[in-house]
């Protein structure tokens, strides 16, 4: 009896533990700024390199390091960006700021998400300041948001911005769409694959801002989906004839060339998730099956789309 009264306060303490450990981590924000703002008053760029390496790269959570391996960020990219970038630092910097005030939602996010999908896999969210190249991954059990551009908007001051790509984001996004984006994120820590074509790819992303809908109750303000439902059709024409293709110019990845036409295979991958979702009889299950498709597996995929009707 003793004996299992111990293994029951074990599992208890265990569970608490497990509820209240720690999943969203927002101290690169603060240590960037720390080092940023002492790199404002440096002038020599090897001073530079050594504050934002002591005071950010070392004092860097292990989702910082993940980010700067996934996208290639290093001392060198960050101090000149501090340098050529001095409006957008300076307009950027409140919002980032607000991340700590969105935590709560977040987590409570999580916990629906968790609701509708009970088979959810813990993940860790981290906060970090990128090197403006993403402003979203995951690796593995991690979600990595580039602070700098996922809580940028439309009164971001992009005047020293060269390409158009993240003005174009910028202006259509709110950072509102916080709470949403980490879903979007957090969905991809639960997929196993990825796709093999643009369908596949397409419905991957899809999947991710169907459920992140669903939690939310909120469509993703963003200019693929503004953009895609006003010519959905004509959308859908040219999508059927290249989503077997591995093309993905057209649909993915391409925000720096497509302008308000980039990223529009998120549109119709969530298109065809939604499709599938409102055709489907038992509404958890259909849940489950958007988020654990084998997004490798093409006869899966074309099972998938089939189901959804959305084509036909």
């Amino acid at each position: 009896m003793r004996a299992l009264l111990t293994v029951l306060i074990i599992c208890m303490h265990i569970s608490m533990h497990s509820q209240n450990e720690k999943k969203i981590y927002t101290e690169d924000i603060d240590n960037f700024w720390a080092a940023y703002d002492i790199i404002l008053e440096l002038d020599n760029f090897n001073d530079k390199l050594k504050i934002i390496n002591e005071l950010y790269i070392d004092k860097g959570t292990i989702g910082l390091k993940s980010f700067m391996k996934l996208r290639s960020y290093n001392d060198t990219l960050w101090v000149k960006l501090i340098d050529d970038l001095p409006k957008f630092w300076n307009s950027i910097r409140p919002n980032t700021l607000k991340v700590k005030e969105k935590s709560k939602d977040i987590e409570k996010s999580v916990i629906k998400l968790n609701q509708i999908y009970p088979e959810l896999k813990d993940a860790k969210m981290y906060f970090t300041i990128g090197g403006l190249r993403s402003g979203g991954t995951t690796n593995k059990s991690m979600v990595l948001i580039g602070t700098e551009i996922a809580t940028a908007d439309s009164s971001t001051d992009v005047t020293e911005f060269k390409s158009n790509w993240l003005p174009n984001v910028f202006s259509k996004q709110s950072i509102d769409n916080l709470v949403f984006l980490n879903i979007h994120e957090y969905i991809h820590t639960q997929q196993d694959t990825r796709g093999t074509d643009v369908l596949s790819a397409s419905i991957r992303e899809g999947a991710c801002d169907f459920i992140a809908e669903l939690v939310t109750k909120t469509q993703y303000n963003s200019s693929y989906m503004q953009y895609g439902n006003n010519h959905e059709e004509e959308i859908k024409v040219q999508f059927e004839k290249e989503m077997h293709t591995k093309d993905y110019k057209n649909w993915l990845s391409n925000g720096g060339k497509m302008k308000e036409k980039a990223d529009l295979g998120y549109f119709i991958g969530y298109k065809i998730c939604k499709s599938y979702f409102n055709n489907s009889t038992i509404k958890s299950l259909a849940i489950k099956n958007i988020i654990e498709l084998d997004y490798s597996n093409k006869e899966k995929i074309q099972e998938f789309l089939r189901e959804s009707k959305y084509f036909h």
